[in-house]
């Protein structure tokens, strides 16, 4: 019994010891602590909850996509044409993110996405593409449905997905920004719409070629449920009549007359056309334009327009300007662009009541309108409108036109010199076109670029820093230690 009680009171000491006592309770808080992140990570898996920290929000879908998605009546099927299990191993790393946006697609009802490796399946892509129009190839991807019984498909390549720009010094390609969330809802737009608008660029008068210089542009119309054609009036004679829109992109020489009036019967049938013109030195006569145009009330002028603020244009270049686009009741998205070497766009004064003119880009009062030749007269004092559009209802139907100053805003060349500003000209130019059939309210959805968060610090914060964090911080650290110590030493 003795030696019963000895063994009970060793018992008692060993477990009143405070070493023990406050070794339990620290044992307990870990204990706690883990069983708690083991917790909460168990309900975020069963919620699937994903944050996107990134900083223009790479892996989430835009209110505009989620409108889209939420008015979608038709059933979509998107196919990725590659193993997504091989992301990094057989395709680019960077489809990751693709695969991770297109699982936010899938959520919706009516949006299938499936992915088949035509290693294995060696005839999906015949099967897809029975007459190789699309020339599908592994990694694509294919966006369809099925509208009045008839497939409707749309391909997304490589560059559809990811915005790439080549140094015109190395004529090396980086990767920076995505166009992911842009081609696949531009796609379901496309293959869910029953009717897809065609847009006509113009040829025959030197403009700038659409499938060569306005690539960016086409595929920017495209992913925006638009069809591109080009046409030369001199051998069509007319207007064809799926024409929606006809676009007239930097002209180097004048319409004929035959020309002219064809364009004109167009517009007054309800048609809708942009006319782009930019400054040339060799200072062509536009009679006819500006005949056809006086129809709704404005005149392409002979000048090149000039910044005299320096804070308003490119350095030590008065003829490259920074602009700002308002909201209004054609572009619903405020934004600024560059433009370079423009001419000014005139509102005549010879006001009719079913003629509605509405300023979109103007200059400042620093701004210029110097002469192109001695012939044109004086330099004309800012502000100067560069960008007009104008609704005519006196014709058959109601007929809409935009004149702007400027074309090569949106040429590939500008995508490469002004890579900040070119998708605002692109949105403004696509924006443009919604309003002529009336959706101004459809917000396009932008380039998502990827942005490397860079801190910069002087020399002196560099040292100070590793003064702090070498020496200062591990001292502190140090410190506190001992102090814990000796005052556990004497609990």
């Amino acid at each position: 019994m003795i030696e019963m009680d000895k063994i009970i009171n060793a018992f008692k000491r060993f477990f009143n010891k405070r070493s023990l006592k406050y070794g339990s309770n620290s044992i307990i808080l870990i204990a706690a602590v883990v069983g708690i992140a083991i917790l909460v990570n168990v309900l975020v898996g069963m919620a699937d909850v994903k944050l996107d920290l990134t900083a223009n929000k790479l892996f989430s879908l835009t209110d505009v996509t989620r409108n889209v998605l939420k008015d979608l009546k038709q059933d979509v099927t998107i196919i990725g044409l590659f193993d997504d299990a091989k992301i990094g191993v057989e395709t680019d790393p960077q489809y990751k993110e693709v695969t991770d946006l297109l699982s936010l697609y899938g959520k919706n009802g009516h949006i299938k996405v499936e992915y088949i490796d035509p290693d294995k399946n060696p005839g999906i892509i015949k099967k897809l593409d029975e007459q190789n129009t699309m020339k599908l190839a592994k990694n694509d991807f294919i966006v369809k449905s099925t509208i009045n019984g008839k497939d409707k498909k749309k391909k997304l390549g490589y560059y559809d997905l990811f915005n790439v720009q080549t140094d015109q010094q190395t004529f090396q390609q980086s990767m920076t920004g995505s166009n992911a969330e842009q081609g696949i809802t531009g796609a379901i737009k496309y293959v869910s719409s029953e009717k897809t608008p065609v847009v006509y660029f113009t040829e025959g008068h030197s403009e700038i070629d659409v499938n060569s210089d306005y690539k960016l542009v086409k595929q920017f119309l495209e992913t925006n449920n638009y069809e591109v054609k080009t046409i030369n009036l001199t051998t069509a004679g007319k207007i064809p009549e799926d024409a929606e829109i006809v676009v007239v992109a930097s002209p180097k020489n004048d319409l004929s007359m035959p020309e002219r009036d064809a364009i004109e019967a167009y517009l007054k049938a309800g048609g809708k056309a942009v006319f782009m013109f930019d400054y040339l030195s060799n200072d062509p006569d536009f009679n006819n334009f500006n005949s056809l145009l006086s129809g709704y009330n404005v005149a392409v002028d002979y000048d090149k327009v000039k910044e005299t603020d320096a804070n308003r244009h490119s350095a030590n270049d008065p003829y490259t300007i920074l602009l700002d686009v308002s909201s209004n009741a054609v572009v619903s998205q405020s934004s600024q662009i560059v433009l370079k070497d423009s001419r000014s766009i005139s509102i005549l004064k010879n006001t009719k009541e079913y003629i509605k003119p509405i300023s979109l880009i103007k200059t400042g009062n620093t701004a210029i309108g110097e002469p192109a030749s001695a012939s044109r007269g004086e330099n004309m004092q800012g502000p100067l409108d560069i960008a007009v559009a104008v609704e005519n209802s006196g014709g058959e139907k109601v007929s809409k036109i935009l004149v702007m100053g400027n074309a090569t805003f949106v040429s590939d060349s500008s995508s490469r010199q002004y890579a900040n500003y070119y998708q605002y000209g692109a949105i403004f130019f696509v924006q443009s076109l919604n309003w002529m059939f009336d959706k101004k309210d459809e917000v396009v959805v932008p380039t998502k670029n990827y942005e490397a968060i860079q801190i910069n610090i002087t020399q002196l914060q560099a040292t100070m820093m590793g003064i702090v964090l070498v020496i200062i911080l591990p001292l502190i650290i140090l410190g506190i230690g001992l102090f814990v110590f000796l005052r556990r030493r004497h609990l």
